[in-house]
């Protein structure tokens, strides 16, 4: 990685990030953008580069409103000249009345101090901002209050607030990601692997694409903002009216949808509001939402319900933790006057136990790779990351393939379609044709170590380029050998999200052999994820068990 300590940004860095942006925006989407977003372009064309400068310094800053004499930067001219420039040519402007409707935000914009000072006569000043703020609103009237503000300091409102926020959005293809990728980039904190960008593809094939993307984006701010204070049955009617206005929703906001509908099922959960839950949760088709609701069922009594729902998911599921968790639901539903052991119980109770000293409570495979140590044998971490490790490496380039239309800017860590249903059968034939080019282990090697050597230190969504890394997946891929590998790896890229998770904590090895150690304390439970590790590590002859460990009185 580069010494960051001595990268120095040139003085206006921001402009030539904000306007590869838009180069970059013009090029792969200008057959989307509408009038409003291509007179935005011609106006900023026209500012000189000072005027650009302050306004990107004002877009790249949160909030909408800025005091004068605060604004200062030591690579721009005159500051009162290059406002009078921006509020000439509609890009700013002073604050007035019309900016009534923004009024909670102009509040929250102000220190406690400066409400305080236009606060009546006899306000307490032991209260909050919060408090004074509600004060204000209520006491005084808008005009009054922006007046007030006003005769403080001297303050801006930066416009085309909506079009800048679009580009940036087009640009990143979320509302999460900013300006600030570049800064990291180029500080040499993050490394990212690097696609041409005439390779790079748009995210939103249309103007639809991205505004039901966007859509959602807000309707997912407003949930976060109603579960603050909305009773249960008026976030469900919201979430009601939502439902029944989306009938055509875009294929790439589909996800997004989905992931809301589990959010509010899980807050009317948590509101006790189960009936609503339920309704919510019928409409999501995650596999967590199945599990959700059977179990909202439950606690309604709602039995046979219940259960018909968990037979329907052990027939049809092909996820691990949806049919495990309905099997063992089945079951105890249909004994429960003698309640059967879940099946994650039945594997702890059939595990070896240990004694560790009682120094390692907190650390507990810590204390047990001591253990092996003990013994004379070697261990290691491994859980999830040897295994994304050895994925991440094998499969480099097809993870970083442009020509699968999945990378639509320069700060993409992952395709975008990596824990969709259709990752895998998008490379199905590519994936098995690459693993069957090896003729043999040493050959699968050599292509992940020379994988590891050219790319080290650049982001990928599997590879964690932590100390020893490369010699736990050497070792491991060593012991189990190249066609029982195949299968694992398949398996993974069936499923990303659920499949490259659960595998066991330790990797333990001697001149005699190896194996996989999940470690659970008296306290720990074995998930559902885990157990499906488990079952497939010993039907496909991998050695990797269940090790109970206790602690020393």
């Amino acid at each position: 990685m580069p010494e960051n300590e001595n990268i120095v940004l040139p003085p206006k860095y921001y402009l030539d990030y904000f306007n590869y942006l838009l180069d970059f925006v013009k090029d792969k989407y200008k057959h989307l953008l509408n009038e409003g977003e291509w007179r935005f372009l011609r106006k900023y064309y026209g500012l000189t580069e000072d005027a650009q400068c302050l306004f990107i310094r004002f877009t790249n800053r949160r909030g909408a409103f800025f005091k004068v004499q605060k604004l200062a930067y030591e690579e721009l001219g005159e500051i009162e000249e290059i406002l009078t420039e921006l509020k000439m040519k509609d890009f700013a402007e002073s604050l007035s009345q019309t900016h009534q409707d923004r009024l909670p935000e102009l509040l929250q914009f102000c220190t406690k101090a400066e409400l305080q000072k236009i606060a009546p006569k006899g306000t307490k000043k032991s209260l909050s901002k919060i408090e004074l703020a509600e004060l204000l609103r209520e006491e005084l009237e808008a005009e009054e209050i922006i007046e007030s503000i006003s005769g403080l300091h001297e303050i801006v409102k930066v416009n085309f607030e909506y079009e800048t926020a679009f580009l940036r959005f087009l640009f990143f293809g979320n509302r999460y990601m900013d300006m600030t990728e570049f800064v990291v980039r180029d500080l040499g904190f993050v490394q990212y692997f690097q696609h041409d960008d005439d390779k790079l593809v748009a995210r939103f094939d249309t103007r639809k694409d991205a505004e039901d993307k966007w859509m959602l984006t807000d309707q997912v701010e407003l949930f976060e903002s109603l579960k603050k204070s909305a009773e249960p049955e008026e976030i469900y009617d919201w979430f009601d009216t939502l439902a029944d206005t989306i009938t055509d929703l875009s294929e790439v906001a589909k996800p997004s949808l989905e992931r809301l509908k589990l959010k509010v099922g899980r807050h009317l959960e948590r509101e006790k509001s189960l009936e609503l839950a339920v309704e919510v949760y019928k409409t999501c088709e995650l596999p967590q939402a199945k599990e959700r609701r059977v179990r909202c069922l439950t606690k309604l009594k709602s039995f046979d319900e219940a259960l018909q729902l968990c037979e329907d998911m052990i027939a049809n599921s092909s996820n691990a933790d949806e049919h495990f968790f309905a099997k063992d639901f089945a079951d105890r539903m249909l004994r429960n006057k003698k309640r059967k052991k879940k099946l994650t119980t039945e594997k702890l109770h059939e595990a070896e136990k240990i004694t560790i000293p009682a120094i390692y409570r907190g650390q507990v495979e810590l204390g047990t790779i001591e253990h092996y140590v003990a013994e004379g044998k070697y261990a290691i971490f491994s859980e999830n990351h040897l295994w994304r490790g050895i994925f991440g490496l094998i499969f480099w380039d097809i993870i970083f393939d442009p020509s699968l239309v999945a990378f639509h800017h320069p700060f993409q860590r992952r395709p975008s379609d990596l824990h969709l249903p259709d990752f895998y059968d998008k490379r199905k034939e590519v994936i098995h044709e690459h693993l069957d080019s090896f003729l043999n282990t040493d050959e699968l090697l050599i292509h992940m170590r020379n994988n590891y050597v050219k790319h080290e230190g650049i982001s990928n969504p599997f590879v964690i380029w932590m100390e020893g890394i490369w010699e736990g997946i050497l070792l491991a891929t060593q012991f189990i050998g190249l066609e029982k590998l195949k299968d694992i790896l398949v398996r993974i890229s069936m499923d990303i999200a659920e499949n490259s998770r659960g595998f066991p904590d330790l990797f333990v090895w001697d001149e005699e052999g190896y194996e996989f150690i999940e470690v659970k304390s008296p306290t720990d439970n074995l998930s559902n994820r885990q157990l499906f590790w488990l079952g497939y590590f010993e039907e496909n002859g991998i050695n990797a068990r269940v090790l109970r460990v206790y602690f020393d009185d």
